[in-house]
């Protein structure tokens, strides 16, 4: 593969890099998951988004729903769910030039050396979900989902739902892989 292949390659797998949700959990390992099986929302989702609040709640009760979990009266739920989101804005300077002008090799045809730079606008999100047992009012489980959001509105949702599939995968902990919804 000639110099400008591997380039090009190298930038293809950094933006499909940057693309990719984050995603991470923790959980008490002194918990016994398998004598819970209902749940209420405590705290919701509160973005600047009122469309976008919906649709984390339905996604996360999609993925509790498909793991044999019910959504309950909180008199009823053996644990409470807190959403809750931040976004913070962030900026980077995009440097291109055009590989002409002085360098390791001498002076380049076309004299020297062109560059323009523009800044890049961008925010970041973070979901965060805490599942709290109510009885003992202790934390028992938590999943973030960070992610580079798009202005776009179909690119956020299709960030939000891969970030709290991803959140759930392995959910609930010392469950079998084997056993878990796919």
């Amino acid at each position: 593969m000639n110099h400008a292949g591997k380039l090009l390659g190298a930038a293809a797998l950094l933006l499909s890099a940057c693309s990719a949700v984050d995603v991470r959990t923790d959980h008490d390992a002194s918990v016994d998951f398998s004598r819970y099986s209902t749940y209420y929302w405590k705290r919701f989702p509160r973005t600047s988004n009122s469309l976008m609040d919906g649709r984390i709640v339905t996604a996360v009760d999609g993925q509790l729903f498909a793991r044999g979990w019910r959504k309950v009266p909180e008199q009823q739920a053996q644990t409470a769910l807190a959403a809750s989101v931040t976004e913070r804005d962030g900026q980077w300077v995009d440097t291109m030039h055009n590989n002409w002008g002085p360098g390791w090799q001498g002076w380049g045809m076309g004299g020297p050396m062109m560059m323009s730079a523009r800044v890049v606008n961008y925010t970041v999100g973070t979901l965060v979900i805490d599942l709290y047992d109510v009885n003992s009012r202790n934390a028992v489980w938590r999943g973030t989902a960070s992610d580079i959001i798009s202005r776009r509105p179909e690119t956020v949702r299709k960030s939000m739902e891969e970030g709290v599939r991803k959140m759930f995968a392995r959910f609930p902990p010392g469950v079998a892989s084997s056993t878990r919804p796919q």
